[in-house]
């Protein structure tokens, strides 16, 4: 049958090169694209039959996929901040009563930790100043004890530092009753 269609188009593009309906380059590339088509059916049993239908079916099973997955993304994402604003806080404020040289280096480890989810996850700046936000105020803290580990009583500054922490500690449970409001 495919030999018989391949016959057919070259005597065909013969008849037209003969009546002068096409030229020589025409005429050329005519045959070569009618050979090339009968070789590759030939050699590619599953070229021979063309199923529109079932194509069609496919485009619109993918479409569909496609608008599941963005539904998913969607639901992704909402979950996935307050997940690292639950993991930031708890990296700042988890410690706080072991030693100074642990605290500080389970800090560091937190903060590598969030970088790297956050720049894995491509989190947008406004969320990552968000997700930062209990992390900075920690930072705070932690600059006002400075090298002494803890504030005592006896110390000539004791309490301007006392003030300021009881300012930052309420400032972070404005930001937590705040969350729990607005979300």
């Amino acid at each position: 049958m495919l030999l018989a269609i391949a016959v057919l188009a070259f005597f065909a593009f013969t008849g037209l090169l003969a009546f002068g309906k096409i030229g020589e380059a025409s005429y050329c590339f005519l045959l070569a694209g009618t050979a090339l088509v009968a070789l590759v059916v030939k050699g590619f049993n599953r070229l021979r039959e063309l199923d529109l239908k079932n194509l069609k079916i496919v485009l619109a099973d993918i479409e569909r996929a496609k608008d599941e997955l963005a539904v998913r993304e969607e639901r992704f994402k909402s979950v996935l901040i307050p997940l690292i604003q639950v993991i930031a806080y708890a990296g700042a404020a988890e410690g706080r009563l072991s030693s100074r040289e642990s605290a500080k280096l389970r800090r560091q480890w937190y903060q590598k930790k969030l970088e790297i989810l956050v720049n894995q996850l491509g989190v947008e700046s406004a969320e990552a100043k968000e997700i930062q936000k209990f992390i900075n105020k920690y930072a705070e803290i932690d600059n006002l004890f400075g090298e002494r580990g803890g504030l005592k009583t006896t110390d000539p500054d004791y309490q301007q530092v006392k003030e300021k922490i009881e300012a930052l500690s309420n400032q972070i449970n404005e930001m937590l009753r705040q969350d729990i409001v607005n979300k």
